[in-house]
């Protein structure tokens, strides 16, 4: 808060972090219930999607891409591979290591998992220009540098 101002300095539905968190809730939960019959959800997607890119990764390679906790990417590659769009290859130079590939049901459904995420897209962005939507995106990835270098 400002040294000389009494309350919050911005309208709470006027802050970005709200408008950012509650668009990423819905546009997470509208993409939520139409993947899930596909076996997997959300979570899943840019793993699957980076592994498609990028063939077999590490979990080490697949943790720094993602950018989250080792923790988290252990459990979601397990989840993946408890539903059968993973399979785990040890790596035969280091044994404490395995190698990330897709199996035959997640490339079957990553053009339909990829199809419902540019719908949530579209929607999202419905109504505006092509420079409206070129002006939000790099609006967004100037606030998310803003954080990476904090």
């Amino acid at each position: 808060m400002s040294v000389g101002t009494v309350g919050p300095r911005w309208k709470l539905r006027e802050r970005p972090g709200y408008l950012v968190v509650r668009l990423a809730r819905l546009m997470s939960r509208y993409a939520e219930e139409r993947i899930q019959p596909l076996g997997t959800g959300v979570a899943g997607y840019p793993v699957i999607s980076a592994l498609s890119e990028g063939g077999e990764l590490t979990q080490k390679q697949m943790t720094e891409l993602l950018g989250v906790e080792q923790s988290s990417t252990a459990q979601l590659l397990s989840r993946l591979e408890r539903d059968g769009f993973v399979t785990r290859r040890k790596d035969p130079k280091d044994a404490r290591s395995s190698f990330i590939r897709l199996t035959e049901k997640a490339n079957s459904a990553l053009p339909v998992i990829s199809e419902i995420m540019d719908d949530g897209n579209d929607l999202a962005v419905q109504g505006f220009s092509t420079q409206e939507i070129e002006q939000v995106i790099n609006l967004l990835k100037r606030m998310l540098a803003n954080f990476e270098r904090y």
